[in-house]
């Protein structure tokens, strides 16, 4: 089990919501004392051992911190951009001005670009935060393919179609509706193996890096919360460490 999938579980939802520097990731010898999802103040300073690598996450966007040495906690302004629109921005399969839901012909990215869609390479706990905005998102676009998707509780199934360059597609709500605790199984197009998704419906506190991360650790949306990490990354500047 992974630091995130495992230190999640102490987390409750009433820590995500008070939340506003959050540990996403936590490993080396001080990872005991930084687990994922431990709150940190703004002005907090982490006094790091070799070999501990910490990422925390705010509006500032997603920071590594690593040690030895003293480390400051706090980023350099709210993160923005088109990107971390495109990213956190829960609008379905519509498509963004930046091309975000649909990629060149010849292979998605390697991962999803947005934190709301369903991976249908991934299983686990998947967090929605609007039902009827649900959308699948598969990696390889390169040629036309589908996706079958199978409601376990009573075998339903519908197929969604993508053409050649198309990642993303809206889900099928009106012949199979999403809902808290609902367990889907979805098989794609080439792939070895089908998945299972689990859905939470999760209300973020706001629609900020912090709000959206604090809902997602709350109900374990470990893939989702490798999205929003990996999407929002900042280059360590000048001044947040000193060895």
């Amino acid at each position: 089990m992974s630091a995130l999938a495992g230190a999640v579980l102490a987390l409750t939802a009433a820590d995500a919501a008070l939340a506003g520097t959050i540990v996403v990731r936590s490993s080396g010898p001080s990872a005991a004392s930084y687990p994922v999802g431990k709150s940190l103040a703004a002005d907090a300073k982490l006094t790091l051992k070799p070999g501990d690598v910490i990422t925390v996450l705010d509006a500032s966007g997603t920071r590594v911190l690593k040690g030895p040495g003293q480390v400051a906690v706090t980023g350099s302004g709210a993160a923005t951009g088109s990107g971390l629109t495109a990213l956190l921005a829960n609008t379905g399969a519509r498509q963004s001005r930046t091309g975000a839901t649909r990629s060149a012909i010849g292979g998605g990215p390697a991962r999803s670009p947005n934190v709301w869609y369903v991976d249908a390479s991934r299983g686990g706990t998947q967090c929605l935060a609007d039902a009827n905005l649900t959308a699948i998102w598969r990696p390889d676009n390169a040629t036309e393919g589908s996706a079958t998707l199978t409601r376990e509780s009573d075998g339903k199934s519908a197929v969604v179609d993508f053409r050649a360059g198309q990642s993303v597609r809206a889900w099928p709500v009106e012949e199979l509706p999403v809902a808290e605790g609902a367990r889907f199984k979805i098989a794609l197009t080439g792939a070895a193996q089908s998945v299972t998704v689990k859905v939470a419906m999760v209300n973020p506190a706001n629609a900020d890096l912090d709000g959206v991360a604090s809902a997602l650790l709350a109900k374990g949306c470990n893939n989702q919360m490798d999205v929003l990490v990996e999407g929002s990354k900042q280059e360590a500047g000048p001044g947040l460490a000193s060895n």
